[in-house]
């Protein structure tokens, strides 16, 4: 059984791909390179690479609000 996302998770993590510019390219590991609208339709699709975005992303607002990303970029 593959992992889900979460349908808040999801709503967000849509919400800030929109907020991103529509040139945006990422690189996931070895999974490849994806545009803005590819992530959109993974995250949408809950595939691998969807998941596997979301996870970043909510990993990513955990640092912001504990505070550890702001520590790090002062270091």
């Amino acid at each position: 059984m593959s992992e889900k996302i979460s349908d808040e998770l999801k709503k967000i993590v849509l919400w800030r791909l929109e907020t991103i510019p529509p040139n945006f390219k990422l690189s996931i590991g070895n999974e490849g390179t994806f545009t803005k609208e590819e992530l959109k339709q993974h995250v949408q699709k809950e595939d691998h690479v969807g998941v596997t975005f979301a996870k970043i992303q909510l990993n990513f607002m955990k640092a912001l609000a504990s505070g550890e990303f702001s520590k790090t970029l002062a270091e």
